[in-house]
């Protein structure tokens, strides 16, 4: 059952695994959508949705891990990192977007929205997300995964469904 154009469902995509070095983000985060079940109780994705992934979890898949003290001061200073580490962001968040959505695309036969959240320069202070790498949507859906990361902090991917049709088939920057 597809969501009506007018509505939004946003879930909290549990059975992620802890992200390593050595983590494809695609192939880490594929088996959980898989066999997420919405509220509707559909399950797994369709054309139209989108993937919003913390950036922390990316930042690890790609090796942006420092020896605490020694990073920049645009280190991740979220929690869950292993002691004495810091995770930089991202080197390319845009580059990485495009590259985890045609993985997702490869894995599920659509073109789902991607976008890597992260603390905004002027939204950090108040503790909302805004998108710093993001392919194929509209930025304004940053907010909405953050506040379901937020209440569930080991959930670090959402997926939504309903705007499907704020989709394009290029990415944007």
């Amino acid at each position: 059952m597809e969501a009506p154009r007018s509505s939004l469902l946003a879930v909290a995509v549990p059975g992620i695994p802890q992200a390593t070095t050595k983590d494809d983000v695609p192939a880490l985060i594929s088996p959980a959508l898989n066999t997420l079940v919405w509220p509707d109780r559909a399950v797994g994705l369709t054309q139209g949705d989108i993937i919003v992934i913390a950036r922390k979890l990316v930042a690890i898949c790609e090796g942006r891990l420092v020896k605490e003290g020694t990073a920049k001061e645009d280190a991740l200073s979220e929690g869950n990192s292993p002691r004495g580490i810091s995770v930089l962001p991202p080197e390319d968040p845009r580059t990485s977007a495009r590259e985890i959505r045609r993985g997702l695309d490869a894995r599920f036969g659509g073109r789902p929205g991607l976008i890597i959240t992260g603390p905004g320069e002027l939204l950090s202070a108040a503790g909302i997300d805004s998108t710093i790498g993001s392919a194929d949507l509209r930025r304004s859906l940053a907010a909405t995964a953050e506040v379901l990361m937020n209440a569930y902090p080991d959930h670090p991917v959402v997926a939504i469904r309903g705007l499907g049709h704020l989709l394009t088939y290029e990415d944007q920057d």
